[in-house]
């Protein structure tokens, strides 16, 4: 039987250290050779494999924290839409635009509500979903921007009568004497009381509490110096027992600007201003007009 022959193979190393010998068969050897050879064939490919997972795992991340952010701005825009859904609303109900026939396509848009699942996995899945929810805000929000443009349109023809209506006091006091029936402090017999009194010091400033034209500047019977502002759409309001008048009559005034100052003259006890509002000529409570 003929003898295996031997194969020794020598591994020198620097320094101070001997080779080192390895004596293998020749069939060891060859092994040896086949798996070294297999190691340095497959190297590159694993080496390609393993660069290539590497970068689809951080493409992975990446994109999951990019869908992440974009999930966290697409619930910040539902929000948004919402606190302008129900603020359009509250518009309309104040403007009694509620029942408009071309607001009812606004009105009839429901709540944020998520689009349904789909049979989708992962990143594919979250993409999809979000599309759907941003399409469906886009088309939200032109809805609300046709809806404030409209009501927009609608204010921007009420404000020269908003500007005309009395909402604010004309001077801030004491109120000793409010509208409807009295004991008139004269006479006293029960009467009615077509204004409010309000008490203050003497020379306090009284303030045009809307846009309008001064109507009249004369001394009146029972008030005394007596200031009438015309504010149209069949509004007037009326100061009595003013100590001085800073206005003309056809003056124009502003809201808030200085018209008179109080006095006591005419009928009074003391230092007051008597203030009416007049709709079409009949006496209203100031109250129902006064926001501030």
């Amino acid at each position: 039987m003929k003898k295996e022959g031997t194969c020794t193979i020598w591994i020198f190393r620097s320094g101070p250290f001997k080779p080192f010998k390895i004596k293998l068969t020749e069939r060891n050897a060859k092994i040896l050779l086949g798996v070294v050879l297999a190691i340095l064939v497959s190297f590159p490919f694993i080496t390609i494999n393993y660069i290539s997972q590497s970068f689809q795992m951080a493409r992975l991340e990446k994109e999951t924290t990019h869908i992440a952010s974009l999930n966290n701005k697409v619930e910040e825009f539902q929000q948004q839409v919402q606190r302008l859904k129900e603020f359009d609303v509250k518009l309309r109900i104040i403007a009694n635009l509620e029942n408009a026939q071309e607001t009812g396509s606004f009105l009839a848009v429901g709540g944020i509500t998520p689009p349904p699942r789909e049979p989708l996995q992962g990143v594919e899945a979250d993409t999809r979903r979000m599309k759907t929810e941003l399409d469906r805000l886009s088309t939200e929000a032109e809805f609300r921007e046709k809806s404030f443009q409209e009501l927009y349109s609608f204010l921007e023809g009420k404000k020269r009568q908003l500007s005309s209506t009395p909402a604010i006091w004309p001077v801030r006091g004491w109120l000793t004497s409010g509208f409807g029936y009295r004991i008139d402090p004269f006479t006293g017999l029960r009467q009615f009381h077509d204004g409010l009194d309000i008490a203050n010091r003497l020379g306090t400033p009284i303030v045009a509490p809307a846009d309008g034209i001064v109507s009249r500047v004369a001394n009146s019977v029972g008030y005394g110096l007596t200031v009438e502002i015309n504010h149209g759409y069949g509004i007037k309001t009326i100061y009595g027992h003013l100590s001085k008048a800073y206005v003309t009559v056809g003056h124009s005034v502003r809201r808030g600007e200085r018209i008179a100052a109080m006095g006591s003259s005419g009928r009074a006890t003391g230092p007051h201003v008597h203030y009416e509002v007049r709709l079409n000529d009949v006496s209203m409570s100031p109250m129902n007009y006064i926001l501030n």
